[in-house]
């Protein structure tokens, strides 16, 4: 007799975070809900819990328990708390790869004691104040079960926050809702176009499910698109796999598809600037439907297109679809080879960088998923391009760029500048937040605060406070701009971040006066000119044993090209720095890298050759010394060796700390990163009168400051 498992067996009444399913939370709510654990369901292989800050009760199987932590107190609810009905879910569409016990399934359910409520049940309300909203934190940092939150990647937060601002309003999550809602006939139409483009693909047939095999699911996902005004563009809908079900080495095997990077899409920008470049995008439709399959697949046939005369069948997938595993690479693998034909060379670099020459003339393409940028220096030659590439694939011609990923680009050729803002995201987040009419300050950290985690565990007793408080996806929100547009938020989000899961109330009022400089910048966002010239340099530093607990030192460094930043970092080391030569040696590694990586882009672009170098500031004499000899062997031969390959220095103080409002502007002027004064809310801090410098008139002046500038060769298949 096998023995039972004991391991579903949870203690009654401790805490649990409740996993909120995808279709019922927007972008920045929170993905997980505190409630108590009350038991078992009673029709299902489920968990019961009661939800803390509304009581009602929740069926899921998906749940972080934490059987150390219990009530200490007499429940208080608001006054409308009550048990809340959900819809069914249907267990196919939890992902299996997220199963918290292997035995429990995973629904929404309301056939549980909730029947007996029904007509008493009222949905609560959450109230439009930040400090009172009911949005619970992820689970703490003891009980996580994901990777540590020390450093919180941005690509893991990035587009989480940036397709916000996508959206209006609520959308329709099932087709059902979708032709029940006001906006039905524009939400079939959006359908119709979807389903015709998937049968002028030829995208499946319709055959007998094979015995032995298993159809995966597939739903509607609705969105309203808008344009960088706010105006809607378009209603969108696309029919998607329910791609978790799928089993590896039966349905998928590859799955990696490669994105252009940030810092790629910034260099080809700042070249439009110096060379005058011509800049339009271009949208693939239903990309993923142009990959073909080297699998057999099944699916469900679509909600609303049910084949009358062959209802039981399924669609056999003949091409890759959106949600499949595999359809990125597939679609990948297919505009790569296309590129190709057409006489263009991917960049090893960067494999989502294509260049084509023509005599003098030149054109990049960008490719981020389905969405391309061009760059060219003649209009024939964008024009051939658009029109090969509107021939092999269903095409939008979007225009001239002005908005990509979020950001606002807006390319003056007769003056020869670039700028970049995020000013539309930004203010979704202050509004999100509720930070839309606060007072703004100038710089995003208070230099006089140290952020500690002694800190939270002495302010514990606020616990209960802070689950009301969004400080994650505020984080996250405040991590994209940092991402894509404002170096000048590195340091302040490097540090923040680390405390994501475990916050405390000094942490909100910190990550709170960063949302107030925001209010105080809106229009602020990189600048690339002409008259800046195009040569790239750098500028790095290290805040030696910054951290007062662990101390350990942060590293940070910038990248400068036609007058913007292209490329920039704020990081705490891995280990602890016994000195500020060390602390800078260190930060100067990491430098090193993205330098080596940007040396090869460049050179791949026509930007650089194999003899030029990339100029760097420092002013660590010490480490600039190291670099150059293997000087003070006592005291450096401990340092790992794979800071050794260092040979460039940087200058970067705001990426590493806080500093005073006038050092901070002074340096956020000379990083490029302007704003329209003309443009600026009401409310925001005047810039003070601190005298811009280019990154070449600051060279000098570091220079001249007795700091030596580095220009050192580093080998063959580096930079020099």
């Amino acid at each position: 007799m096998n023995k039972p498992i004991l391991a579903n067996l949870k203690v009654f009444g401790c805490h649990a975070y409740v996993q909120v399913p995808q279709d019922k939370r927007a972008k920045f709510d929170s993905k997980s809900s505190l409630c108590r654990f009350l038991g078992y369901a009673e029709h299902q292989k489920s968990y019961r819990f009661e939800e803390v800050s509304t009581g009602a009760i929740k069926i899921s199987r998906d749940a972080t328990f934490m059987e150390d932590k219990f009530d200490e107190g007499p429940r208080n609810y608001n006054d409308e708390s009550s048990v809340v009905e959900f819809d069914d879910h249907d267990e196919d569409e939890e992902k299996e790869e997220g199963k918290t016990d292997d035995d429990m399934d995973s629904s929404d359910d309301d056939n549980e004691d909730t029947r007996s409520s029904k007509s008493n049940i009222k949905r609560h309300t959450r109230t439009q104040s930040l400090e009172k909203a009911t949005v619970i934190p992820s689970p703490k940092r003891r009980t996580y079960r994901g990777p540590s939150l020390e450093h919180v990647s941005a690509a893991a937060m990035d587009f989480e926050a940036a397709y916000i601002v996508d959206s209006v309003g609520e959308t329709p999550t099932t087709f059902k809702s979708a032709m029940e809602s006001s906006d039905s006939g524009k939400w079939k139409e959006a359908c119709d176009s979807e389903f015709d483009s998937l049968q002028r693909n030829d995208t499946w047939e319709i055959v007998p499910l094979p015995k032995g095999r298993k159809a995966i699911g597939c739903r509607w996902v609705f969105r309203v698109k808008e344009n960088q005004d706010g105006e809607v563009e378009r209603f969108k809908a696309r029919l998607v796999a329910k791609g978790f079900s799928q089993k590896f080495g039966v349905d998928y095997e590859e799955t990696f598809a490669p994105v252009a990077k940030f810092t790629s899409i910034r260099v080809v920008l700042s070249m439009a600037a110096k060379y005058g470049l011509m800049l339009h995008q271009m949208d693939v439709k239903t990309a993923f439907l142009n990959g073909s399959l080297n699998e057999d697949i099944y699916m469900d046939q679509p909600d609303g297109y049910l084949d009358a005369t062959q209802p039981d069948y399924v669609c056999k997938l003949k091409r890759s679809l959106y949600g499949l595993k595999q359809s990125p690479r597939m679609w990948n693998q297919t505009i790569y080879g296309f590129m190709i034909k057409m006489g263009f060379k991917k960049c090893e670099s960067d494999h989502c960088i294509y260049i084509k020459r023509d005599d003098q003339d030149m054109i990049l393409v960008v490719l981020y998923v389905d969405d391309l940028i061009l760059a060219s220096s003649n209009n024939e030659l964008l024009k051939s391009t658009k029109m090969a590439l509107s021939k092999r694939f269903e095409m939008t011609d979007l225009g001239e760029l002005d908005y990509f990923l979020g950001m606002e680009i807006k390319n003056d050729r007769k003056t020869g500048m670039v700028t970049v803002q995020q000013t539309k995201f930004l203010k979704s987040v202050l509004t999100k937040f509720g930070m839309d009419n606060s007072k703004p300050v100038k710089t995003p950290q208070d230099p006089g605060l140290k952020l500690t985690k002694n800190m939270c565990e002495q302010e514990c007793k606020h616990e209960d406070t802070m689950c009301n408080v969004p400080y994650r996806s505020a984080v996250g929100g405040i991590m994209y701009l940092m991402v894509a547009t404002r170096p000048d938020l590195a340091a302040a989000v490097g540090s923040l971040s680390q405390f994501s899961s475990d916050p405390c109330p000094t942490l909100w009022q910190a990550l709170k006066r960063v949302l107030r400089y925001l209010q105080a910048t809106p229009n602020h966002g990189l600048e690339f000119t002409r008259e800046e010239g195009s040569r790239i340099c750098g500028y790095t530093d290290a805040d030696w044993a910054g951290d007062i607990e662990s101390r350990r030192s942060t590293s940070g460094y910038v990248f400068m090209m036609s007058g913007g930043c292209i490329s920039w970092k704020s990081r705490k080391q891995r280990t602890v720095a016994l000195s500020s030569t060390e602390a800078e040696y260190m930060a100067l590694s990491e430098a090193t890298k993205e330098a080596v990586w940007l040396k090869v882009l460049l050179g791949e672009l026509g930007e650089m050759t194999s003899d030029e170098a990339i100029k760097m500031y420092e002013d660590n004499q010490g480490s600039i010394a190291l670099a150059k000899n293997p000087e003070f062997h006592k005291r450096t031969k401990h340092i790992d060796i794979r800071y050794h390959f260092v040979r460039e220095k940087v200058e970067s103080d705001m990426m590493t700390k806080p500093i005073a409002a006038v050092q901070f502007e002074n340096i956020r002027d000379r990083l490029g990163i302007q704003g329209a004064a003309a443009n600026e809310s009401r409310g925001s801090v005047e810039k003070t009168a601190a005298v811009k410098k280019t990154p070449r008139q600051a060279a000098s002046s570091v220079e001249a400051s007795g700091r030596p500038s580095l220009a050192i060769p580093v080998g063959t298949g580096m930079y020099q």
